[in-house]
């Protein structure tokens, strides 16, 4: 009994030292979907693969960088002049994709976004804005990204990354120039209330003046038709066709019938 005991035991020590070594020194590594896992052996490239599954590798020799293939996005915030030297505080979000992953390991590494994305954004946004003054960038903000999206796309494509879009998420100006904004506008309502008024004014003026022309060259052709002819006219129609009931003065004498 002790003879058949002992072998079982040391198999089993041997498979949980087996386990344990496998999972300790992992001789594979798994791919997720959306991602390159890239291969290296003394950290040369020996592959990269971009299908999800299990693969072999080598303990202590082999090592595995990952690189995601999805679209990705990246927040960054700067400060720009604007052409009438205001200040502006901006926030952008870009989203963007790894074309060449192993392109783009070789020449840049997985800093990517630190060593490009992030100086070539901030070169773009601080000359697109220096071309706006600061209520011009507030009102045409969409052509404003447009600029930027078309320079910035140029400069990424030559080093593997795919621009997919941009957007401003805040443009912060300084509290005076918000102020002194709000003031301009208070201004420009004030005097488009003021000119709205004139203009009512001088309308009125207008109509009045033609009322009293239209009433003064009434009375002058009436004054011109008034003629002998045209006053028996009037009493002519005026005269309702019936003769008088009584002839003479104080006391009737006659009645007619």
């Amino acid at each position: 009994m002790e003879y058949i005991r002992r072998p079982f035991l040391n198999g089993f020590i041997v498979a949980c030292a087996l386990s344990i070594g496998f999972m300790l020194f992992k001789p594979f590594y798994l791919v997720d979907p959306g991602e390159t896992a890239i291969h290296l052996r003394l950290s040369r490239i020996r592959s990269a693969h971009k299908e999800s599954g299990a693969y072999f590798k080598i303990p202590f020799i082999d090592s595995i960088v990952r690189i995601n293939n999805r679209i990705s996005k990246a927040e960054i915030e700067t400060t720009a002049l604007t052409k009438d030297l205001q200040t502006v505080s901006i926030e952008v979000a870009i989203n963007y994709k790894i074309s060449e992953t192993i392109d783009l390991y070789k020449n840049v590494g997985v800093n990517f976004e630190e060593i490009i994305i992030n100086p070539f954004a901030q070169e773009t946004i601080k000359a697109v804005v220096a071309k706006f003054t600061a209520e011009d960038l507030i009102q045409s903000r969409h052509e404003a990204k447009e600029l930027v999206f078309i320079d910035l796309q140029a400069r990424l494509i030559p080093v593997y990354i795919e621009f997919i879009d941009f957007n401003f998420v805040h443009l912060d100006f300084s509290s005076e120039f918000i102020h002194s904004v709000e003031q301009k506008q208070i201004a420009e309502q004030s005097a488009l209330t003021a000119k709205n008024l004139t203009e009512k004014v001088k309308e009125e003026a207008l109509q009045t003046k033609a009322r009293a022309e239209a009433e003064a060259y009434s009375l002058n052709v009436q004054k011109t038709a008034v003629t002998d002819a045209m006053i028996e006219l009037k009493k002519i129609e005026k005269w309702d066709g019936h003769l008088p009931m009584y002839v003479g003065s104080g006391t009737p004498l006659i009645t007619i019938k």
